[in-house]
């Protein structure tokens, strides 16, 4: 009885989040900076355009800056049906990017209503990790992640290769896509209210019955209390400064010094990444689920520093199948970034609330993914008005954060395996 209500909780989990793939994908950063730059260009000047890139780059990860107000929000409240009423939101804005027009007034409305998809989207990242704890135990639940991620990416890749097509074939013709997949996903979204959530009467009713509250005061106390979470949280920090700050300067070094099309572009930005993650997340799942997240990271982040530095050497020597093998790389990345970026901290957990210490992780990533997009393509900008040539060495900078963070990642797992992590 037990394994028949956790197989229709996983289905029910599949529905919603391969139909909300759909529009995810339509709403991944790097797709919307590709819209943005092709769409709007000669609309704005170049500085503003590239920094409206920077922000459509960022704003999938400085949106998770409200991660508390959803800890907050949800505190007492059925999980499943606030999820569904953000996913609800998500799809609604994606109609709405439909009907922008390509003009200064439009780029900003285009910008309003995709942060506001991000900021909804922050909010699902956030209480969902609660409903997962809760519904699928500790030996099985990377292997559940791994399954909706596979199916999650697969179609978000096609959704964004079909985009970059349209964009190739009639601009405009894209805005169909986006008024399609918004209604067809918006079933997907309101059935997740329906999930069925193990002990969620008990948790609600001790959540009511606390007295202390989730804030920003609690962040900082996790973080003093519990040392080891404080030093994943710092390693994290510089491992995803690097990994935030380099596709904004990537996407407008493509667009400026290349003539691949837009649909290459979004191939190498979004496609190849994301279409990646089916292949190689199964052995991301297993390690980490025989594993503390700090031996996975130790070994994750340096594909990360590999991806990087195969996209600045495509820089630099100007060869640009070298774009898609370190496309290829970062999605290999990415697949095991969707796993530990959405379990890692269970590791640290204990007995505590795994929402505030999901809450914490989330707002240090808002933090840099309101910094970083823009600190790349600010330093990309410099290197341009220094000399042209430069710009081709923008993404030195994020390659020497993303360096540091694996190195300490590596640092932090001897330490654990010294038994010295909380010193």
């Amino acid at each position: 009885m037990a394994s028949m209500q956790l197989r229709y909780r996983i289905n029910d989990e599949m529905f919603t989040w391969s139909s909300m793939a759909l529009v995810m994908a339509l709403l991944e950063g790097s797709v919307i900076g590709v819209l943005i730059k092709n769409g709007f260009d000669g609309q704005v000047e170049t500085w503003l355009l590239n920094l409206s890139v920077a922000l459509a780059t960022g704003a999938p990860y400085f949106s998770n800056l409200l991660s508390v107000f959803w800890v907050k929000l949800s505190h007492g409240r059925s999980k499943a049906e606030l999820v569904s009423n953000l996913a609800v939101i998500c799809c609604l804005t994606a109609f709405g990017i439909s009907f922008v027009k390509f003009d200064p007034q439009g780029l900003l409305i285009l910008l309003l209503l995709y942060v506001s998809s991000r900021i909804s989207w922050s909010g699902i990242l956030t209480i969902r990790s609660t409903i997962w704890r809760s519904n699928y135990p500790r030996h099985i639940r990377g292997k559940v992640a791994a399954r909706l991620a596979t199916m999650a990416s697969l179609l978000m890749s096609v959704t964004a290769l079909l985009v970059g097509w349209l964009m190739d074939w009639h601009f405009k013709s894209f805005q169909w896509v986006y008024i399609g997949f918004a209604l067809i996903t918006l079933m997907g979204a309101y059935r997740y209210r329906f999930l069925s959530v193990r002990h969620q009467v008990k948790h609600i009713g001790r959540e009511k019955s606390e007295t202390r509250q989730p804030g920003i005061s609690r962040m900082f106390a996790i973080l003093n209390e519990n040392k080891p979470f404080g030093k994943y949280m710092l390693a994290m920090f510089l491992l995803g400064s690097g990994n935030l700050m380099f596709m904004a300067p990537l996407i407008v070094y493509i667009n400026e010094h290349t003539q691949l099309m837009k649909s290459s572009q979004i191939v190498i930005t979004t496609v190849i990444p994301l279409g990646l993650i089916p292949l190689a997340v199964g052995w991301w799942a297993r390690l980490l689920d025989g594993n503390h997240i700090f031996h996975f990271r130790s070994l994750h982040g340096w594909v990360f520093v590999a991806s990087v530095m195969v996209f600045l050497a495509a820089c630099v020597l100007q060869i640009n199948y070298l774009f898609y093998v370190g496309a290829a790389l970062y999605g290999f990345a990415l697949s095991g970034g969707v796993i530990g970026w959405n379990l890692g901290h269970n590791d640290f957990v204990g007995n505590a609330n795994p929402m505030e210490y999901m809450a914490v992780h989330v707002t240090l990533t808002g933090i840099r993914g309101l910094l970083m997009p823009l600190i790349g393509v600010g330093f990309y900008q410099w290197l341009q008005s220094i000399d042209g040539e430069l710009s081709q060495y923008a993404l030195l900078l994020p390659l020497s954060l993303t360096m540091i963070g694996a190195s300490l990642f590596v640092w932090y797992n001897r330490q654990r395996l010294a038994g010295k992590l909380n010193s």
